[in-house]
């Protein structure tokens, strides 16, 4: 995580993501606050209109009383005789909210009513809340009483109750609308804004005229909430229950009775949709967040990758361009070797054996040879040296070079193998892969001055090398093979390698070690020999604990026995036949150099230092050659496109390539040419001969 963080992208990202995060979260605060207010004002409407209708529902009644009161007191109707009874059922008849209408007298018994039923015993209501209160009033006024069971029906009832008195005060007994418990809540089943919305009608007292049918926990709360409601001239409130519910409730009051409507919700329906919508943005905020974080990871492995890469291809560039320095340099060397060791050999040739000039000369052509060595090395390291590539066995070539290391092992080291490579053949040069393990072993045994261990092991590699490594690891040089390959590593428990120094291991000429210690050279020819096996090349070391150095090499389809690599027998240099050879070198002392050794061997020389100059010599009498011996790097055209302007003129034309450069394209470039031989400098008399006898097919 802290790696991601590390990124400024992502930091941005994340902070976008947060601000746009608490932007929603604030919106989303908004949009619940507007849904309760709406819903309270839903709730405020709903009550207002229900108390309208409950007004009118009482004003019918109130009417009703007061007539059916008047007529009374002015002795109009007489209690007690049928008439009186079918009166009351007319005017009961058009109010399908009640269910009779009653007339009790002074002493709480039933006297007249709607309903043709007589009890038979006295039906008295003294006990009735709406019955003292009549008695108890001095003026006529409308009372609404509590549910209660009636003798006539035992469903529950309510009674819409006037006292009745004389003009006097005198109290004469009450008159009753007998309604259903649920008679003041009209269309409220139609209006309601949800099933789980609930309708509770209660007195001042608190006493509730109809209990909801659900269970209802804030009844315990209504009449100090009504009263709180009507201090803060307030019509709504959100009320949080005992057990942690909420609920959403407004109230309004009857304006001509001391009644309450009330209408509430659960909170939790109400929000059900806004929580959802919650939800859904917590979900997609935090599937961006995965998403952001997912993907800053994946780019910032691919990053950590793409710099390796950058890393990888930085040190491949700087290696090329030593390549190609180390490249030119030595193609200069070779040409000052050639006139040495060419004129060496001649002046050898006229001196007595045992002489002291002839001795000096010896030592002169020793110099010359192994300074040809040395420009070798430099040019396997640039990957300018033409090689061989035959089939031959790996697993003979590393026993060889350990039990070469093993016979001369000073005290305290010693060597491991664990060589599971039998039948694991390669398609290359196996003398440039010798040299390559032998400095690699010597690396190690020099890494160990106190001691160690050399742990050297060949295996055969997995069918796809990338699997080995880690995702976001790279091999140092090289890439990864594809197909099958083998694996050849090198492991020491030495000083091991210094951070600041992997970077330059293979650099030519770059040591850690003592100027009469080492040339710097021997992991650069490793690096070119791997290179030219299409191979890879991954490191690992920690300082004070010892290095591993692991080769991915290409495995050849096809077994192939192990190729000897015993020097030929000394034979007697094929002389020439007194054939022309048209020699091309921009170098004049190497031109003169190469027609005097012809004319040794036998041979009828022309030197040219001009490319040009040669195809013109060539054009005017093509028939006059047999041979043509060409330098491949010259100014205007080079020895391959000398060749073949040279080929076109005369096709059956033998040509032999002589060049301080090699590689993969130069020899493709020579078979396209159509040049029988590719020979490198600098030559000897004897390379120059066999290469001569190879070319005209006397080899």
């Amino acid at each position: 995580m802290r790696a991601l963080l590390r990124l400024e992208w992502v930091r941005a990202l994340l902070v976008a993501e947060l601000l746009v995060a608490l932007v929603g979260a604030a919106g989303l605060w908004t949009l619940r606050t507007q849904t309760i207010d709406a819903e309270l004002r839903t709730l405020a409407s709903l009550s207002h209109a229900m108390a309208l209708q409950a007004d009118r529902t009482l004003g019918v009644a109130d009417a009703v009383l007061r007539s059916t009161r008047e007529e009374l007191a002015h002795g109009l109707i007489t209690p007690g005789l049928p008439a009186v009874d079918e009166l009351l059922s007319s005017r009961i008849r058009p109010l399908d909210d009640f269910r009779a209408l009653t007339v009790f007298d002074a002493q709480g018994r039933r006297i007249a009513s709607s309903r043709r039923w007589r009890p038979a015993e006295p039906v008295l209501v003294t006990d009735r809340d709406f019955f003292r209160a009549a008695r108890e009033a001095r003026s006529p006024r409308l009372y609404i009483s509590a549910p209660y069971a009636t003798q006539v029906d035992p469903r529950p009832a309510i009674s819409v109750t006037m006292n009745w008195n004389d003009d006097d005060g005198t109290f004469r007994g009450v008159l009753a609308l007998v309604a259903e418990p649920d008679f003041l809540e009209g269309d409220f089943g139609r209006l309601a804004p949800a099933p789980d919305a609930q309708l509770v009608i209660h007195r001042d007292d608190g006493a509730v005229l109809r209990p909801p049918a659900a269970p209802d926990e804030m009844l315990a709360q209504v009449s100090a909430e009504w009263l709180r409601l009507r201090a803060a001239d307030e019509t709504s409130a959100v009320l949080v229950l005992p057990d942690g519910r909420v609920r959403l409730v407004a109230a309004a009051r009857l304006e001509h009775q001391p009644l309450v409507v009330r209408v509430s919700r659960d909170a939790q329906v109400v929000l059900k949709a806004w929580r959802d919508l919650a939800w859904l943005s917590a979900a997609f905020g935090l599937s961006a967040l995965a998403i952001t974080l997912v993907l800053a990871r994946r780019i910032a492995r691919d990053r950590v990758r793409r710099q390796a890469l950058e890393a990888r291809l930085q040190r491949s560039r700087q290696l090329e361009a030593l390549g190609q320095l180390a490249g030119g340099v030595a193609h200069d060397f070779n040409n000052v070797l050639a006139s040495v060791i060419g004129y060496g050999e001649m002046a050898r040739e006229a001196l007595a054996d045992g002489s002291a000039p002839a001795r000096h000369v010896d030592q002169v052509l020793q110099a010359g040879r192994r300074g040809r060595a040395l420009v070798a090395r430099i040019l396997s390291f640039s990957r300018g040296q033409p090689r061989q590539r035959v089939r031959f066995a790996l697993e003979p070539l590393v026993g060889e070079v350990l039990d070469h290391l093993e016979g001369r092992l000073p005290p305290g080291l010693r060597i491991e193998r664990d060589l599971q490579g039998a039948g694991l053949v390669l398609e290359g040069d196996p003398t440039a892969l010798y040299e390559a393990v032998m400095n690699l072993a010597n690396n190690a045994l020099q890494a160990m001055p106190d001691g160690g261990t050399l742990r050297v092991s060949l295996q055969d590699g997995p069918a796809e090398p990338a699997a080995a490594l880690a995702p976001a690891r790279l091999p140092l040089v090289g890439t990864l093979p594809a197909g099958p390959c083998v694996r050849l590593t090198v492991a020491d428990t030495g000083q091991g390698i210094a951070p600041e120094t992997m970077a330059r291991l293979f650099e030519p000429f770059f040591t850690t070690r003592g100027p009469r210690e080492g040339t710097g050279l021997g992991l650069a020819i490793v690096h070119g020999v791997v290179t030219d096996l299409h191979g890879a090349i991954d490191v690992d070391s920690t300082p004070g604990q010892g290095s591993r150095f692991t080769l991915w090499l290409p495995r050849a389809a096809d077994a192939a026995p192990a190729v000897s690599e015993a020097p030929a027998a000394a034979a007697a240099l094929p002389p020439g036949q007194g054939e022309t050879v048209l020699v091309v070198d921009d170098e004049p002392a190497l031109v003169e150099l190469a027609e005097e050794l012809l004319a040794d061997l036998g041979y009828e020389p022309l030197g040219l230092t001009s490319s040009a100059r040669a195809l013109e010599e060539f054009a005017r009498d093509p028939a006059r050659f047999d041979l043509v011996l060409s330098d491949e790097v010259m100014p205007g055209l080079t020895g391959t496109a000398l060749a073949a302007e040279l080929r076109r003129l005369r096709p059956d034309l033998p040509i032999v390539l002589a060049t301080g450069y090699g590689g993969e394209q130069l020899e493709a470039r020579a078979r396209q040419a159509g040049i029988a031989v590719v020979v490198a400098k600098p030559l000897g008399r004897a390379e120059l001969a066999q290469a001569l006898a190879r070319a005209l097919g006397r080899a």
